[in-house]
Formats: structure tokens, sequence, C-alpha cells
């Protein structure tokens, strides 16, 4: 397995970038010691959203479960009349997702797809042959009807778009982040794709503890003769600091084959891997950023690209590092650079192409991680 693998150490004074269901940050216990910890899920859509803004016409995937007005919206525009467009798009919807609210305009299943993906479905679904169980099922809205009519007649439309749904699969060029983060279609395991990227969760490489802030806001209209002096409003939340590892990979071969970005041409997928590094460097999750900012770059960012299975470097912190006088970051890049020169020791771990950050500016970090060519039977 070809790889690019970035092992990342970022710290975030006073930050809550991840919560869990009570409003505090995340944690996790490793190595005996509480950590601070951040999902994959959290930091994986900040990365997604960064990629989009990056190269729009690349990473443009969307993930909802509100597609029937987007479906009517096109075939309205392909010259179907209203209720010819509300009734496909309400089976389509079904086909593909299962409806749960026509209404809302929402299925039960959450959808990720690209523009490109979804005129696909809505252009081979006017290609096939839905005519006759679509004028069956808009008949019905007559009121001499059964309702058992009703949902047969429906029942007949659904079917008839089944097939078209599937061009979800056909090969586009805007839905390199579906190729990346994956797709995953619990009702229809054909939709499903694997996502090339690998991420961790992030952990801090020391012992840390959430604090708490008590806060409060002044109410400027307060009239103090009537009410007495005080505050308008006041509150807690939990916070911490913490120097995080993560990491991020990305499986090369899988991202050329015919099944992710193979259709892609060499260029293109050097795009897509440029976007996808610049953001897993720089892209920070957005919790709380306007009252506690947490937008602070790597301090040390470790570039591989090798072959091999991926390998973490979290085991460099299973020991949790110690300031002693001089912060987290200085101690944390000397484990992990000594962790990886065991593992060099023991397993003979190889690469072909190492840059660091910040020995090596971040235009050039990326260029070489991504342009780099792999040695044949390395």
């Amino acid at each position: 397995m070809e790889l690019i693998e970035l092992h990342i150490l970022q710290s975030f004074p006073v930050t809550c970038l991840n919560r869990d269901d009570v409003g505090a940050p995340k944690s996790a216990l490793f190595g005996g010691v509480q950590r601070a910890r951040v999902s994959s899920q959290s930091w994986k859509r900040a990365i997604r959203e960064m990629a989009r803004e990056l190269q729009p016409s690349l990473f443009s995937g969307t993930r909802t479960r509100y597609v029937i007005r987007d479906l009517r919206k096109r075939f309205a525009e392909a010259g179907l009349s209203e209720p010819e467009a509300r009734g496909l798009a309400e089976a389509t919807a079904d086909a593909l997702g299962k409806l749960d609210n026509v209404e809302a305009g929402s299925v039960k299943t959450l959808l990720y797809f690209s523009p490109s993906e979804m005129q696909n479905v809505v252009s081979a679904v006017l290609e096939s042959d839905f005519a006759a169980a679509l004028s069956r099922c808009l008949d019905t809205s007559d009121l001499e009807k059964t309702s058992k009519e009703s949902e047969k007649a429906r029942a007949e439309l659904v079917k008839a778009c089944e097939k078209p749904a599937k061009e979800l699969k056909k090969a586009v060029k805007d839905a390199a982040d579906i190729s990346v983060f994956g797709r995953m279609v619990a009702d229809d395991q054909s939709l499903t794709v694997e996502g090339v990227g690998l991420f961790s969760h992030a952990l801090s490489t020391h012992h840390a503890v959430n604090e708490v802030e008590f806060f409060s806001a002044v109410d400027d209209k307060t009239d103090v003769s009537l009410q007495g002096a005080g505050a308008g409003h006041i509150g807690t939340l939990e916070f911490n600091s913490a120097c995080y590892y993560r990491y991020v990979g990305v499986n090369l071969d899988m991202l050329r084959d015919d099944e992710h970005l193979g259709h892609l041409t060499e260029d293109e997928r050097k795009t897509v891997l440029g976007t996808v590094v610049r953001s897993a460097v720089l892209a920070v999750p957005g919790a709380r950023k306007n009252s506690m900012f947490g937008f602070n770059p790597p301090a040390f960012v470790l570039g591989l690209r090798r072959r091999g299975h991926p390998l973490s470097l979290i085991n460099a912190f299973e020991e949790p590092v110690r300031a002693q006088g001089e912060g987290y970051i200085q101690p944390s890049i000397k484990a992990l650079r000594r962790h990886l020169e065991g593992l060099r020791a023991v397993y003979g771990l190889q690469a072909d192409v190492e840059k660091c950050i910040p020995e090596c500016g971040f235009d050039a970090f990326v260029g070489e991680l991504v342009g780099a060519r792999v040695t044949v039977g390395a």
C-alpha cells in the first residue's frame, strides 16, 4: 500500500474544540491518565469544509436528508409540470433513502452526494420508463380513488425509479471528497464508498483536565434603582488546554482505482491530494470559535510518503510528556522523533519522502509529498 501520512502536533490553549452530550470537551483515558480528545468526525468535517472552499470544482459533496426540493427543482427545469416534478422527486427520494417527512422534504437516510451525481440520477430517471407509473400515481389524487390504490400506484413509481437512482455510483469529477471521506448508505450497500482517508481521534500528548469558566453578561438596560446591581445572566462552561497528536493518512493505491478517482487525470489527482494535505494541516473544528478562538496552526508536522501498512505514532505519548518548564510542544516533538527512530530500528521502516514543518516551508512540504515518485518495489 502506498501512503501519504501526516503526524501532527498542535497546541490549543483555552478551547472546547469538540463537545460531548453535556457540552464539556471530550476526553479519553490513555496510558492510565486522562487526555483531552477531539473526535475524528469533528476534525474530518472541518477538513472537508476547507477542501470545498479551496477546490469547489472537485470537492462539492453535500451530506443531507433534505433532497426532495433539489430533485423537484431539477425535474421542473427538465420540463415537467409542477405536479409531475413533485411526484417524481418524491419517488426518486424514496428510492434513494426512504421517505421520512414529505412536507419537510426529507428522507430517513443521510445522503452524501455531489451536484453531478444528483444530476446523473435525475437524467437516468428521466430516461427511464416512468411515464405510465407517474400518470397512475397522479391520477390517484382523485377523491374517488382508495388509499390502497394510491399506495399501489406510488409503489409502482418508486420501483420504476429504483434502478436509475443507482446512478449515484457513476464516475464524476466533483465528488473527490466522497472518495476521500467515504459514503455509507445503510439501506443500500451498493452506494457505499470506502474512504481513502484515514483519520485518528486527536489525543493530548499529556495529562489534561477540563476546567470550568464562570461567566456573566451585563444587561445594558438594567435600572439599578429597581433591580439592584448585578449581572443580567450568569453561567458556566467547560474548556481545556492541550497539545494534541493526530494522524491523517491517504491510501494512494485506493485513490487511483476505478471505484474512487481512477477516472481523473494525474494532475487532477495531485490537485486533490494537495488540497487534502493542506486542509488536513490547517483546518480546525469551529466550536466556540467566537468566544475561545482556537485557530492555531500546527507546531510540528511530520509528512511521510511510503509503502506499507498505516502506522500511528500515538504510542510515543503512552507515557504522558511533562512540561518541565518548557511547555508541551518541544517535549512532544522529542518523544515523537524518539518513538519513530525506535520503530525504524526494530521494524526497518523506510520512507521515500520525509519532510517536516517547520524545517520545511508549507508550500514545499505539500509539493514534495504530493509530487513524489515512489521507488518501484520499495
